[in-house]
């Protein structure tokens, strides 16, 4: 613990820098790292273990591996994978037969077009799955399309699109660039603002009949569903929920305005992108220089086993999982993690009991939720094996399709069926911890539940800083801003009276000011970067305290229990708690990095830890901090 710290640095005035500062001088970015952290420390020691089963030449993996990293067979293959593919579109004479085909290959293969149909739970009636059909999200954040951020990526992007449009043979390379970049600024097919967008995005969602659905959005929708095989008469009842109908409704006008020639090529430009990672040499190298160099920040490209190993994880990583959990994984360190989640979420009822400004009946329905909750550690007991499927180690791209089309039918078979809360949907060997609006539950893997977040032979201080503070955040996570609006079975409705949302909303626009005049600066130069986007972040920040809090009040009711006990004097254990909980956020980042970190709903860890810290009474005792040092201002943001 010590060997991470600066303890030339006041803690008062700098937790971050008092709490990683050596590992932080020590610890440099390679060239293939926008960002090092202790929580990537934890992936890559999973990545070893990862790396080691797949060089075990274990049935499925070995040759699903093998495939990917035959680099010189899928150079003398070039195009011919997909070939069959582009001969369809390029070959369709009218918009719904362009539509159909492209559906048709989305079904075969995983190709994203216009809209996405999966089983999911219904947010009505959150115990059945039912069929959805989603607006396709952007192959970039939304704010890439706008400002400054265009201006920033225009040129590499077009040098991009046109580069795999050539490599495919297309005569009009930068013509059809022209089109694709068009139907991308059009935010994904639709002339939006960015404030419309927000509204398209909050929208209600609709139930309609499949009949109803062709009938109202016959290209974005109705095609999809007769090229994925559903019956669109109105004698079936099987319906669909049409989400963000609104935007979906501006997407079914803008596909009726493309002539046939453009919408041919947006949809050869979807499966090229899609299919440049897995494609020969030249197709990686052009998606790399982008998407891995440009958008990422890496300054080289990641090896070919990286590539393959992750590709192997994101296609059957539930088969590669359930061999890591036979590494790693055992009885007792569920039961412990169980048992700590237990605590964790009695300290937040303890939050719920005390807190003055919630009135009765809404503190009754928070309760009522807490105690509904449902948690996994450590992965699936029932994983995806593929046992239909065999896999050829000279067909990569083949080998690709046929996990996709199985995981497709897998996922449709769910429709209609009675939601199973015990159905993991993250992978045993990611870090991952999460929490499901709808399942009313929160999830931990294998490789999350792992030294220095958990040890079952550390202290309980460590624990309870570490991945207690995670346990937390996620717990957290079904009362901010989204999770409020859930109520204990997963169903979007109002559970608030109007004093006490009046007084959530209130509380929570402190954080919302006090993250949104933080500034994110250059680590390399010092540079302003920008701000933190308050309201954006605002999800996290109150996961991120409330999760400190339940985590200390947690610990201390640890230290007062009567029959467990701590090795520390109770200052050297609130002490190493708070040290624990800064050294679980210590990280170094690129300016790409801090650059994307500014769209995105998580600040960098900096601003997470010393957000937190400074609205925190207990660590101000803990260091005996000065009422207005830097990390105990007079004015704190609490909530939970």
């Amino acid at each position: 613990m010590t060997s991470l710290m600066d303890q030339t640095v006041d803690p008062c005035t700098d937790f971050y820098s008092y709490s990683c500062g050596t590992w932080y001088n020590k610890t440099t970015l390679d060239a293939n790292q926008s960002t090092i952290s202790v929580p990537t420390m934890v992936a890559a020691a999973a990545d070893k273990v990862v790396e080691k089963l797949l060089n075990a030449k274990l049935p499925k993996l070995a040759e699903f591996y093998d495939a990917c990293m035959d680099t010189a067979t899928l150079d003398t293959l070039g195009l011919a994978p997909i070939e069959v593919h582009l001969k369809a579109i390029r070959s369709t004479n009218s918009t719904g037969e362009a539509i159909f085909r492209g559906a048709t290959i989305s079904k075969a293969t995983g190709v994203p077009m216009f809209v996405k149909l999966s089983a999911s739970p219904d947010a009505v009636e959150t115990t059945r799955n039912v069929l959805s059909a989603k607006p396709v999200g952007f192959p970039l954040d939304q704010e890439y399309f706008h400002g400054s951020q265009w201006t920033n990526i225009e040129e590499p992007y077009r040098n991009y699109i046109a580069s795999i449009f050539r490599l495919a043979g297309h005569a009009k390379a930068e013509a059809a660039t022209d089109v694709v970049i068009f139907f991308l600024r059009s935010s994904a097919g639709v002339v939006l603002s960015h404030r419309r967008l927000q509204s398209a995005r909050t929208s209600n969602d609709i139930e309609l009949s499949l009949s109803a659905a062709h009938a109202s959005y016959p290209r974005a929708v109705g095609l999809q569903l007769q090229a994925f095989g559903f019956d669109i008469r109105e004698t079936n009842t099987t319906t669909v929920v049409v989400k963000n109908f609104r935007y979906l409704g501006d997407i079914e006008r803008f596909l009726r305005s493309l002539s046939v020639d453009d919408l041919k090529t947006i949809i050869e430009y979807k499966v090229l992108d899609f299919n440049a990672p897995f494609l020969s040499t030249p197709f990686v190298e052009a998606h790399s220089a982008f998407y891995d160099k440009v958008i990422k920040g890496l300054k080289e490209p990641p090896s070919r086993a990286m590539i393959c190993r992750t590709q192997v994880e994101t296609s059957i990583g539930e088969l590669l999982g359930s061999y890591y959990l036979k590494e790693v994984w055992t009885r007792q360190t569920a039961a412990e993690a169980n048992l700590l989640m237990l605590k964790l979420e009695a300290a937040f009822k303890t939050r719920l009991d005390s807190a003055e400004w919630l009135d009765d009946p809404t503190r009754a329905n928070a309760k009522d939720k807490l105690s509904k909750f449902t948690h996994l550690v450590g992965g699936p007991k029932n994983p995806k094996t593929y046992p239909t499927l065999t896999f050829d180690p000279k067909a990569y791209i083949a080998n690709l399709n046929k996990v996709s089309a199985f995981d497709t039918t897998f996922n449709l078979a769910l429709i209609d069926t009675a939601v199973d809360k015990h159905l993991w949907n993250k992978l045993a060997q990611s870090l991952n911890a999460h929490y499901h609006l709808l399942k009313n539950r929160i999830m931990f893997t294998a490789a999350f539940l792992q030294p220095p977040f958990f040890d079952g032979k550390a202290d309980p201080s460590a624990n309870y800083g570490a991945i207690g503070v995670v346990i937390g955040h996620e717990i957290t996570h079904g009362f901010d801003n989204r999770g409020s609006n859930f109520d204990a079975d997963g169903k979007k409705k109002p559970w608030w009276t109007e004093t006490a949302a009046k007084q959530f909303n209130e509380k929570s626009q402190c954080f919302i000011k006090q993250y949104g005049s933080m500034d994110v600066k250059s680590e390399l130069t010092g540079d302003l970067l920008g701000k933190l986007d308050g309201r954006r972040t605002r999800g996290e920040t109150i996961a991120d305290n409330g999760g400190l809090n339940t985590a200390y009040r947690a610990y201390r009711d640890y230290v007062h229990g009567e029959v467990e006990t701590t090795k520390y004097t109770k200052e050297a254990g609130e002490k190493m708690f708070w040290i624990r909980f800064g050294q679980s956020l210590c990280e170094k980042d690129s300016d790409a990095r801090l650059q994307f970190l500014l769209t995105s709903r998580y600040p960098p860890n900096r601003h997470r830890l010393i957000g937190a810290v400074q609205n925190s009474v207990d660590f101000a005792k803990a260091f005996n901090c000065p009422v207005d040092s830097p990390m105990n201002p007079t004015k704190k943001c609490v909530l939970w």
